[in-house]
C-alpha cells in the first residue's frame, strides 16, 4: 500500500499491525502505527475506521495505566460507532469501557457498559463475542463475593466458548469455574473443571493458562489437606512461570509453598520455608509488587514468631506495617484519582451523548431542510417566471411612456410639414394663375415663397427623422457595450420624453421643468439604453411625486413653481452626478430603506410593478456607480446618480 501510495490500504494495514503489537503487549510499537492509521482515516473522513482505531489506542493507554485517557478515547470511538450505526464496534467499545471501569473499581458503571455490549452481541447471535462481556461480568460478581451469580455467568461464558469452538477461551472459562467452586468449597467440582482446563491448555500449548490451572489445582488440594499433590502441582506451575518469565506468578507460588510447609517439622522443612520466603521477597521487591512484598513480610513475621525468633519477627512486622500504611495511603490516593477519572469520563460521555443527540437532530433537520429546499426550488422557479413577466411589464411601461412622449415630439414637426405643404399647394395654384396672366414678377415671388416653405418642410422632416432614430436607438435591446455618450443630451431628451408621455396620458397634467447641465462633462462611457432607462424612471417618478397633493403644501421657496422637477448634472473630479429632484410630498422615513427593494411600491395597485428603482439600482451598480436618495416630508425628494468618468 505504501509503494502505490494507497491511503486506505496504509490506514488499514497500520491499524492491523498496531493491534497485533497490542496483543503482544508491545504498546510502544503499537502506538505510532495506530496514530498514523487514525490520521489517515481522518483525512479520508472514514468514521468507522476512526472508531476502531480509537478503541485500540485506548487499550494502549490503559496498558500504560492512563485510564482517563483510555476512557476519553473509548467515548470518542463509541460516539462515532453510534453515529455510523457501526453496531459490532459499538459492542466492542462498550466492552472495553466496562473493562476499564472494572480496573478503576467502579463496578456499577462497568456492569452497565458490559451488559450493553452483551445485548448487542445477543442481537447478532455471535456466541464467541457474547463470551467476552459474560466472563468479565462473572469476574465482577466473583470479586464482590457473589459467587453464585459469578457461577451463573461463568457457565454461560463456557457454553459460548464451546459453541464457538474457542479452545483457549474454553480453558479460561473452565478455570474460572474451578476457582469459583473452590470459593464455594465444592472441591470435587473444582478439581473436575480445573483438570479439564489443564488438559485443554496443554493441548493448545497455552503455557499461561496451563500454569494457572496447575496452581489452582495446588490450592484446591491444599484445602483438601493433600499437601503432597499441592506441592507437586505448585512445582510444575513454578517451572512454567520461570520459563515464561512470569516473575509475579513465580513469587506468588513461592509464597504459597512457604505457607504449605510452615507447619512441617524438621530442619529441612524450615530451610525450605525460609528459602521460599526469601525468594518471594526478593522477586516481589525486584518487580516492585509492593502488595506482594507486604504479604511476604507478614508471612515472615508469622513464621519467625512461630519459631520464637522474636527479634526478626518484630523487624518483619515493622516493615509490614510500614508497607501497609503506604499501601493504604496509595490506595486512598488511587481511589480519589479513580473517582476523578470516572467523573471526567462521565463528563466526556455526556458530551459525546450530547453531540450524538445533536447529530440526530441535525440529521432530522437536514431532511426537513431538503424537503423544504425542494419545495422552495419549485416556488423559486415560479417566482423567476413571474419576475421575468414583471420586468417585461416594467420595460413595456417605460416603452409606453417613451412612445407617448415621442409621439408628441413627432407631432410638432409633422404639423409644420402638413401646414407648409398646404401653403405650398395654395401658392402653386396662385403661381399658375399668375403665369397664365403673364405676371412673371409675381411668379418669381411666389416661387421664392414655395422654396422657402420647402426648406422648412425639409427641416422639420429631418427633425422627425432624428426623433424616430433616437427612439429606435433608446428603445432597442441593450447590447451591454459601453460607448461614449453625451449625458447632458441624454438627460434633457428623457426629461422631455417623460413629460410629454405623461401629458399624452393625462391632458390635465402640467409641471415645470428646470435644468442645470454642466457643459464641462463631455462624453462618458456608459450603456446609453440602460442609463437612459434609469433616468427615465427617476424623472417619471419625480413628475408623479410632484403632482401628488402634500399635507403641508409646497415649501415657501417652491410655492411659486407649482409641481416642479429639476434635472441637473455636475462633474466632480473623476465622477459625474446626475440629480433628479421634485417638490412632492417626500418619502416617509419609515419606508426609505425599502424603496430599492424589488416589488416595493407606494403607488396604488395596478399603477406600479415595484421594480423600477430596484432595476435602476442594479444598473447603476453594474456601471460602478451609486444611487442615493435624500428626502424631506412635504418638501420633496432628490435622487442622485453617481457615475465614474473613466468607466470602461
Amino acid at each position: 500500500a505504501r509503494n502505490i501510495n494507497y491511503a486506505k490500504g496504509i490506514a488499514e494495514g497500520a491499524r492491523s499491525l498496531g493491534f497485533c503489537y497490542v496483543r503482544l503487549s508491545k504498546n510502544d510499537d503499537a502506538q505510532p502505527l495506530l496514530q498514523e492509521s487514525l490520521s489517515l482515516f481522518q483525512s479520508l473522513n472514514d468514521l468507522r475506521g476512526q472508531a476502531t482505531v480509537y478503541e485500540y489506542l485506548a487499550i494502549v493507554q490503559r496498558n500504560w495505566g492512563d485510564f482517563g485517557a483510555a476512557l476519553k478515547l473509548l467515548y470518542k470511538g463509541l460516539e462515532l460507532s453510534q453515529q455510523t450505526a457501526f453496531r459490532i464496534n459499538e459492542a466492542f467499545t462498550q466492552y472495553q469501557i466496562g473493562v476499564t471501569y472494572k480496573y478503576l473499581g467502579n463496578f456499577e458503571k462497568a456492569l452497565d457498559h458490559l451488559f450493553k455490549s452483551l445485548s448487542i452481541h445477543r442481537e447478532d447471535n455471535n456466541r464467541l463475542y457474547q463470551s467476552y462481556p459474560i466472563n468479565i461480568i462473572g469476574s465482577i460478581y466473583f470479586e464482590n463475593g457473589d459467587h453464585t451469580r459469578a457461577l451463573e455467568y461463568y457457565k454461560e461464558g463456557l457454553k459460548s466458548r464451546q459453541d464457538s469452538g474457542d479452545k483457549l477461551g474454553e480453558a479460561g472459562s473452565l478455570d474460572n469455574l474451578a476457582t469459583t467452586f473452590l470459593k464455594l468449597k465444592d472441591y470435587p467440582q473444582a478439581i473436575e473443571y480445573c483438570t479439564q482446563s489443564l488438559a485443554i491448555s496443554k493441548n493448545t500449548g497455552d503455557k499461561r493458562s496451563e500454569a494457572n490451572a496447575l496452581q489452582h489445582l495446588a490450592e484446591i488440594y491444599e484445602k483438601t489437606g493433600n499437601a503432597e499433590q499441592a506441592e507437586k502441582f505448585s512445582n510444575e506451575s513454578l517451572q512454567i512461570r520461570k520459563g515464561t518469565g512470569d516473575k509475579k506468578g513465580e513469587a506468588e507460588i513461592l509464597l504459597f509453598l512457604a505457607r504449605l510447609y510452615k507447619d512441617q517439622p524438621g530442619k529441612e522443612a524450615e530451610h525450605k520455608v525460609i528459602e521460599w520466603l526469601d525468594g518471594a521477597l526478593r522477586i516481589s521487591e525486584e518487580i516492585k509488587a509492593m502488595a506482594l512484598v507486604s504479604e511476604t513480610r507478614l508471612a515472615q513475621y508469622n513464621y519467625n514468631k512461630q519459631h520464637e525468633n522474636f527479634k526478626e519477627a518484630v523487624h518483619q512486622l515493622e516493615m509490614h506495617l510500614q508497607l501497609e500504611k503506604e499501601l493504604q495511603k496509595n490506595a486512598i490516593s488511587q481511589k480519589v484519582a479513580n473517582l476523578e477519572i470516572t467523573y471526567k469520563a462521565e463528563e466526556t460521555r455526556k458530551e459525546a451523548e450530547t453531540v450524538r443527540l445533536k447529530n440526530e437532530e441535525l440529521t432530522k433537520l437536514n431532511r426537513e431542510i431538503e424537503e423544504q429546499k425542494e419545495k422552495l426550488e419549485v416556488t423559486l422557479a415560479d417566482l423567476k417566471t413571474t419576475q421575468a413577466q414583471l420586468i417585461q411589464s416594467e420595460k413595456m411601461a417605460s416603452l409606453g411612456e417613451l412612445t407617448a412622449g415621442i409621439a408628441h415630439e413627432i407631432q410638432n414637426p409633422l404639423n409644420f410639414v402638413n401646414n407648409f405643404s398646404e401653403v405650398n399647394t395654395e401658392l402653386i395654384e396662385e403661381m399658375q394663375q399668375e403665369m397664365g396672366q403673364g405676371n412673371m414678377e409675381e411668379v418669381k415671388e411666389i416661387a421664392g415663397n414655395i422654396k422657402e416653405n420647402q426648406e422648412k418642410i425639409t427641416h422639420h422632416g429631418k427633425r422627425a427623422d432624428a426623433i424616430v432614430k433616437g427612439m429606435l436607438q433608446h428603445s432597442r435591446s441593450s447590447s451591454g457595450v459601453k460607448e461614449p455618450t453625451d449625458i447632458n443630451a441624454l438627460a434633457d431628451e428623457y426629461l422631455r420624453l417623460a413629460y410629454h408621455g405623461l401629458r399624452a396620458k393625462d391632458k390635465s397634467f402640467n409641471a415645470t421643468m428646470k435644468t442645470d447641465f454642466d457643459e464641462s462633462i463631455g462624453n462618458i462611457n456608459i450603456i446609453p439604453q440602460d442609463i437612459g432607462r434609469v433616468v427615465l424612471n427617476l424623472i417619471t417618478n419625480a413628475f408623479y411625486a410632484a403632482s401628488l397633493p402634500s399635507e403641508g403644501g409646497f415649501s415657501d421657496s417652491d410655492k411659486s413653481y407649482g409641481p416642479t422637477v429639476w434635472v441637473s448634472t455636475k462633474k466632480l473630479e473623476e465622477k459625474v452626478l446626475i440629480s433628479v429632484r421634485d417638490n412632492g410630498p417626500g418619502i416617509p422615513q419609515k419606508i426609505l430603506d425599502k424603496i430599492f427593494q424589488p416589488f416595493f411600491t407606494t403607488k396604488p395597485t395596478g399603477q406600479g410593478t415595484g421594480l423600477g428603482l430596484s432595476l435602476s439600482y442594479d444598473i447603476v451598480k453594474a456601471h460602478g456607480g451609486e444611487i442615493n436618495v435624500s428626502t424631506k416630508e412635504n418638501e420633496g425628494t432628490e435622487f442622485i446618480i453617481q457615475l465614474p468618468v473613466t468607466s470602461k
